[in-house]
């Protein structure tokens, strides 16, 4: 106690003499910022006037340019010769027709509306003697012109027919907004400054630029919380950035450019030296207040900031002196190396504290590999008890790990991949840890059972309906990965007599109740549908694989399909029906005496059907099962036997009348009995059988003609009673004629 009341007394006497050092040069830092302070004030204050006048000396060069810029345009344009020539036929075009010069017109009109520096919405020539105007569009009547497509309350049509502009050559117009008023509509074209000039010498032609004011303003004024006007020679407004209500009239300028104060605004004034328009610009006095309040906060900032390096350093020195000794002293206390993990500069400590490091370091990295051994080895018994495993008798009693003595619950995974070509063992890793990391306050444990499944045993499960929402909390975690899904099977809670390799071989159960969907699923409990092919189901695709109809094979497998999600089967149903409908597939090849082609035909292993998660992929999967198969039963079928084509030909040809075995015998000049047989081998199906197949595969091709009755297509293929047909045709394809209509295609 009187060893650590000395370095605390020791320590307390540096901290007051090194916090007195460093107040002392806050106190300075202070001075200084404030002597800063005082003197930057004026200056920034006047800077910031400087700068707006410069950005208004620059505006105000922009536009001179500008407008200097159209004029030696316009003036250029008026020389040529072909351009006065051209708009002095146009004035007189009622009288000389000359139309086809229109075009040569529009193109030096392109030339200038398409200049991107001229900021051009539209360049008119107005032809007052004819009463007529010539712009990008094409021509129009005045009226149309400034009534319509150019429509401003400000400029009437009237207005255009009567206005000029004295000696000079070009004058600039008020701004104002203009709109396109055609079929009932109105559409904005914004606020734009006309400017108007003399298009001939001689002649009443007048040429008019419609300039997009914002835009030009957006190029050429400067940005902030002022606001910008022009005035002509006269006084007059001629733009304004913004709305000008409650603006004070510019006093007489003087001088080429100075500025002034108008209550609580600063006005800057400059006159146009080719133009001689008067540019001013408004500025709020609270804009030029926020910058000096920047200024504040700046050296505020700065203060604070050398108040806090101040305190800071003194800290830091102080630490440094006594943090060694503190860290050796912890250490000891606390048994673990973690906080001795800098030397000192003091030679002493320096020394003490290496070595001290290197013995708790290595205690730490010989209790972290027992941790981590015990961990494998605790995984490694579960693992084996889940999948009944002995244990081998020299490790026998690492067993005592892996004893469920208390209830429990168990989770598993079934992790899958749409797309099945790519490897993922980085991504489950990482779900592994993630699903540790969800259920390890639980007290615990995450297998690898297989290479897709992870299985957590929980020790401490609480209740069961705490799990789920874990569970839930999980599957909203994966929910943004699309690129996977898992089912979830989630047990109730176990006593302690249930073993783990029971538990795991009910959750595997549990796995084939998931629904055909790509979301991840959790399951609690078997459902109560389970499905097997019916004998009747398959007799039919019997039948339909013997007719050899692709197309008939395939509609049947689908409509099975559908009916299975429409029911919301499990995949377990789904993948029953494949089993059912290729163990079907395999005995129509062996009632076919084609057991050769059975290994290759009917696929060997069911393993990728746990894989699916759409009606296509099944569908798919059928068609490279039935495909194979349909085109070796057809192959067989090529080889025709004389006899047996005799039959089935006479039978197409006859459909619709009553065709018998003894008529036919009695054609070929055999028994009954004897032609029955030998069809039978040859066809693989008995006469009957194949009669009704050929007329139920006729009746579905006149069914497609809705203008027939049921009753006209079960005459037309040899049906006298229609009952007797619509019993054979649901025999034969699970539907009834009607509804076999009504799923046609509309």
């Amino acid at each position: 106690m009187i060893k650590r009341s000395g370095l605390y007394l020791a320590y307390n006497t540096l901290f007051v003499k090194l916090m007195i050092s460093f107040l002392c040069v806050i106190i300075l830092l202070a001075s200084c910022n404030l002597l800063a302070y005082i003197y930057l004030r004026q200056k920034l204050y006047n800077e910031i006037v400087r700068y707006n006048e410069l950005g208004m000396k620059q505006t105000v060069e922009n536009y001179e340019n500008q407008f200097r810029m159209t004029q030696s345009i316009l003036i250029a344009l008026m020389r040529s010769d072909r351009w006065n020539a051209n708009l002095e036929l146009l004035d007189r075009v009622l009288e000389n027709k000359r139309y086809d010069i229109i075009p040569e017109v529009k193109e030096d009109l392109a030339g200038l509306y398409t200049n991107p520096f001229l900021q051009l919405d539209n360049f008119i020539l107005i032809f007052r003697k004819s009463g007529f105007v010539l712009e990008k569009e094409g021509t129009s009547s005045i009226n149309d012109m400034f009534a319509k497509y150019y429509s401003s309350s400000e400029y009437l049509p009237e207005y255009w027919k009567k206005v000029t502009i004295g000696r000079s050559f070009m004058q600039v117009l008020p701004v104002a907004e203009y709109a396109e008023k055609t079929m009932g509509q109105t559409r904005p074209l914004g606020a734009l400054m006309p400017i108007l000039f003399k298009a001939v010498q001689y002649g009443d032609v007048y040429g008019l630029l419609m300039v997009n004011s914002q835009q030009l303003y957006a190029a050429y004024g400067q940005s902030g919380d002022s606001t910008f006007y022009i005035m002509d020679r006269d006084g007059n407004q001629l733009f304004a950035s913004a709305p000008s209500e409650g603006m004070q009239a510019p006093a007489p300028i003087r001088e080429e450019s100075y500025h002034e104060r108008n209550g609580n605004f600063y006005t800057f004034y400059k006159k146009g030296a080719d133009t001689g328009f008067t540019y001013m610009r408004v500025v709020p006095i609270a804009s030029i207040a926020s910058e000096m309040m920047r200024l504040n906060v700046l050296l505020i900032s700065l203060l604070s900031t050398a108040v806090v390096v101040g305190i800071v350093t003194s800290v830091l020195f102080s630490w440094r002196l006594n943090n060694p000794l503190r860290r050796i002293i912890e250490m000891l206390e606390r048994n673990s190396p973690s906080t001795l993990t800098q030397s000192s500069s003091i030679r002493e400590y320096a020394i003490l504290s290496d070595r001290m490091t290197r013995i708790m370091q290595t205690n730490e990295l010989i209790r972290t590999d027992l941790d981590k051994k015990n961990t494998l080895v605790r995984q490694y018994a579960y693992t084996n008890k889940v999948k009944n495993i002995p244990m081998i008798p020299n490790f026998a009693d690492i067993e005592e790990l892996a004893q469920a003595d208390r209830p429990f619950a168990a989770v598993l995974f079934e992790i899958a991949f749409k797309n099945q070509e790519k490897e993922y063992e980085e991504e489950i890793l990482l779900l592994h840890r993630l699903i540790h990391s969800l259920l390890s306050s639980r007290d615990g444990v995450t297998l690898q059972i297989e290479q897709n499944r992870l299985m957590s045993l929980i020790f401490n499960p609480g209740s069961r309906a705490e799990i789920l929402h874990t569970l839930e909390t999980l599957k909203q975690l994966l929910r943004a990965d699309d690129y996977l899904y898992i089912t979830i099977a989630a047990s109730p809670i176990y006593t302690e007599k249930t073993s783990f390799t029971e538990a795991y071989e009910q959750l595997s159960a549990l796995l084939k109740e998931r629904r055909l969907n790509g979301d991840t699923q959790i399951i609690t409990g078997p459902g109560t549908s389970s499905y097997r092919l019916k004998l009747t189901m398959g007799e039919e695709l019997h039948t339909l694989l013997l007719s050899g109809n692709e197309n008939a094979v395939l509609e049947w497998i689908d409509r099975q399909l559908n009916q299975l999600k429409r029911k919301d089967a499990a995949v377990g149903e789904f993948q029953a029906f494949a089993r059912g409908a290729a163990d079907q597939a395999e005995k129509t090849l062996t009632k076919l005496n084609m057991q050769t082609l059975t290994e290759k035909l009917v696929p060997s292993s069911f393993d990728t059907l746990s894989r699916y998660y759409s009606v296509k992929q099944y569908q798919d999967w059928f068609r490279e099962l039935i495909r194979p198969t349909l085109a070796a039963i057809t192959e067989k079928n090529v080889t025709k036997d004389p006899i047996a084509s005799f039959v089935l030909e006479y039978m197409e040809a006859h459909l619709c009348e009553d065709i018998n075995l003894d008529a036919i015998a009695d054609k070929l000049n055999l028994t009954p009995g004897y032609l029955s047989t030998y069809f039978k081998e040859e066809t693989g199906v008995n006469f009957s059988d194949k009669l009704n197949e050929l007329r139920i595969n006729r009746a579905k091709e006149l069914l497609t003609n809705l203008e027939l009755r049921i009753q006209d297509v079960a005459s037309y293929v040899g049906y006298q009673n229609v009952n007797s047909f619509i019993r054979m045709f649901k025999r034969c394809s699970g539907i009834t004629p009607g509804e076999y209509r009504k799923r046609l295609p509309t």
